[in-house]
């Protein structure tokens, strides 16, 4: 048995409705669909008379085509299998074919009920041109009909995704049931059977119709309800025999024309059968409008369920409240353990948010790292618990790939009272209150204002020029001295990136940095600085042959799995060796990912690299992370030594971390020294290494060597180490 084929099915459509008179029709019927399903013989009957058959030749068995026998004897042939398919509620009769061998399947009976539903649709709009009144209004109609069940069946063939093909059908119903509106309802897998809305059309309306949905699932008939001044109708949908289901419309026409009406709902309903049927499986329809990741709705079918919500609201002051979710340090994991662990990560993260949510709500995954839910009747403070919820679930670790894995969470809310208010316009609001989020972050939950928007416009503005920057070559380095505090030596220099923006003038590193950071450009501005910084600092080393090197690592670079590949190709390029450098890292980025740190750090080590905690002291300060990570510098953060003055406790702080260094065997550099107070003060707690502006401002490259000469020759014995 040949499989028929949407491309055959499509050219039925266009045969039957061309016809001129109900013979032809049912002439072209009967004979194709014998063709299409290989059978013997075919037949119509109609209000109990063989209309129409073929393949019987002179002994057409009338009696048994009008009792539909399920074995049917044909003269010369024998017993046949059949198959009979209803031709609509308003075409009494049905579409017969017989086959010899083979019994009919459920793709074939779905498909040949279709076809009986065309030739039905057919059948009455034959009869309905055949009188004078309306005659041109009709023609028209049906012109568009077929043209619309063409377009839909083209989709089929062509196999256009399915929620195309869906929302084709929705669309088309609407159109030709006058604007009305239109909603295509299927169920989910699970004994509940929960209806999802997969389509609509028109107003939002139809899609609060479960009840006359599930009765026409249960009756497997098309049926007509009363609503309002007009009715709800609706028409099931099958796949390979289940009810998968159902196409609902609400009409607000007089009842005499329901009839006609349902009967075109009937036919939309056929085409998602078939489009459905054509996908082979029910899932089909679930991936399209859910992750696959983490089995949570899509963006579209979120907008669709907001929408929905937003609609139905019985009062404007019922407060409706939607969460924007981004998670923090996502990219370095996706990175680094590879796209199957990243998608461990996002289905564990997704599980933890539905935990914080209650069951009515909906929680959707709206691609790569971002995540939204929306609350019904949540007033703002119900909504920021919420996401204080969520970001407080997802600081806790996660085992993935055999090891804990250290993410965060930014939320933004935003909180619709108005009907009115669409549903992108209040997921843009929540994505603009996260971005607001990450900038005061990390960990945040911030709620909208409506003067964020200029706000996420900068953003987004410095984000461009960010990403044009290194190609444009807007970026410099400067160079901060790192001194003896006792002699006044240089040992090293700090390279610190620099971005003076055409537009912008210069631009913070506070306030680009964690931009790159959050777009991975990160990845290739942190290799430029390095190559820029090892190339420059090897040049100086032909007169000050100890100098070192100090650069800041980014904790997405830290993670990617070529960073010590990198480092040492950028090093081997410049001719610096490796011993030369000092990798700085924050204690924060060593701590977010403390396994992959580990093996990192342990990877840069072993090139022989030294490492060093830039601003300790503000962030975990654990002896426990000091022993196990392989360090060998501390650099006490500015915070600590700001005061033009110490005080007793900043000096206990200071004393406290030099003797720790002094403890674990490593170098203590102070940061941030300003003053000669400070100086003193740093000295007498015997800390050896420092900078700041008082020893040295950052400098440009071409300056730096006039500084290095003039601290050669007031140490003419110095050797330039640490």
């Amino acid at each position: 048995m040949s499989h028929w084929s949407t491309h055959q099915l499509t050219e039925y459509f266009a045969a039957v409705n061309a016809a001129a008179d109900e013979p032809s029709a049912i002439a072209c019927a009967t004979e194709r669909a014998a063709e299409m399903v290989e059978a013997e013989v075919a037949a119509v009957v109609v209000e109990d008379t063989v209309e129409g058959a073929w393949g019987f030749g002179a002994g057409v068995p009338v009696a048994g085509l009008v009792r539909a026998d399920r074995k049917l004897g044909v003269q010369g042939l024998g017993a046949l299998h059949t198959s009979y398919s209803a031709l609509g509620e308003n075409v009494r009769g049905s579409l017969m074919v017989g086959r010899l061998h083979d019994e009919f399947g459920p793709e074939e009976r779905q498909m040949l009920q279709g076809m009986a539903q065309m030739l039905g649709l057919a059948l009455r709009s034959i009869r309905v041109l055949s009188t004078e009144r309306n005659l041109r209004s009709d023609a028209q109609t049906r012109q568009h009909l077929v043209e619309t069940m063409l377009t839909i069946q083209r989709a089929i063939s062509a196999r256009r995704p399915l929620p195309e093909i869906l929302d084709a059908v929705t669309g088309g119903a609407s159109a030709l049931l006058g604007g009305a509106s239109v909603a295509l309802m299927l169920a989910e897998e699970g004994r509940a059977r929960r209806l999802t809305v997969a389509s609509t059309a028109g107003t939002a309306e139809a899609a609060a119709r479960e009840t006359e949905a599930r009765e026409a699932m249960a009756s497997g008939s098309e049926l007509i309800r009363p609503f309002g001044k007009g009715a709800a109708v609706a028409a099931p949908v099958q796949v390979t025999g289940e009810m998968a289901g159902s196409l609902v419309a609400l009409l607000p026409d007089a009842p005499e024309q329901h009839a006609e009406r349902l009967d075109r709902l009937s036919a939309f309903a056929q085409q998602v059968s078939l489009a459905l049927t054509d996908a082979r499986t029910v899932e089909a329809v679930h991936e399209a409008h859910h992750d696959p990741v983490t089995g949570l709705p899509g963006r579209g079918l979120f907008l669709k369920i907001f929408n929905r919500v937003l609609a139905s609201r019985d009062s404007a002051t019922d407060p409706t409240s939607v969460l924007f979710i981004d998670l923090d340090r996502f990219k370095g994991v996706n990175d680094s353990l590879g796209h199957e662990a990243g998608n461990q990560l996002l289905a564990a993260v997704a599980g933890r948010i539905r935990s914080c949510v209650r069951a009515s709500d909906t929680t959707a995954r709206l691609g790569g790292d971002e995540f939204a839910v929306l609350l019904h009747d949540s007033p703002m403070d119900a909504a920021t618990s919420v996401g204080e919820r969520i970001v407080t679930a997802i600081k806790e670790p996660f085992r993935v790939a055999g090891r804990d894995l250290f993410i965060g969470a930014s939320v933004g809310v935003a909180i619709s009272r108005d009907r009115t208010e669409a549903s992108e316009i209040l997921l843009n609001n929540a994505d603009v209150a996260m971005y607001r989020a990450k900038k005061d972050g990390p960990a945040k939950v911030v709620v909208y204002e409506p003067y964020m928007h200029t706000e996420a416009l900068n953003y987004l503005s410095l984000r461009g020029d960010l990403q044009k920057a290194l190609e444009a070559r807007e970026f410099k380095l400067q160079y901060q001295p790192l001194m003896r505090l006792d002699t006044g030596e240089v040992t090293g220099v700090e390279a610190l990136i620099r971005w003076h923006s055409p537009g912008r003038g210069m631009v913070s590193p506070v306030d680009f940095i964690p931009i790159a950071e959050e777009s991975g450009l990160i990845l290739e501005v942190g290799q430029w600085v390095l190559e820029t910084a090892a190339a420059q600092v090897a040049a100086w080393r032909r007169t000050y042959p100890d100098l070192t090197l100090n650069v800041n690592v980014s904790g997405h670079q830290l993670v990617h799995p070529r960073f010590a590949d990198d480092v040492m190709r950028a090093l081997a390029v410049a001719g610096l060796p490796s011993s030369a450098v000092t990798l700085e890292l924050t204690e924060s980025v060593l701590m977010s990912e403390p396994e992959l740190a580990v093996a990192s750090l342990n990877s840069l080590r072993t090139l022989g690299c030294q490492l060093s905690v830039d601003d300790f002291g503000t962030g975990y300060s654990s002896l426990a992370y000091l022993r196990e990570l392989p360090v060998d510098e501390l650099k006490v953060d500015r915070v600590f030594i700001a005061r033009a003055e110490l005080t007793s406790e900043d000096l206990a702080l200071v004393r406290t971390i030099v003797q720790l260094g002094q403890i674990l065997g490593l170098r203590v550099v102070a940061e941030g020294i300003e003053n000669v107070a400070q100086l003193d003060a740093l000295r007498a707690l015997g800390c050896r290494l420092g900078q700041g502006y008082h020893l040295c401002r950052p400098a440009d490259a071409e300056d730096l060597p006039a500084f290095l000469e003039s601290a050669t020759r007031s140490h003419p014995n110095a050797s330039l180490i640490a």
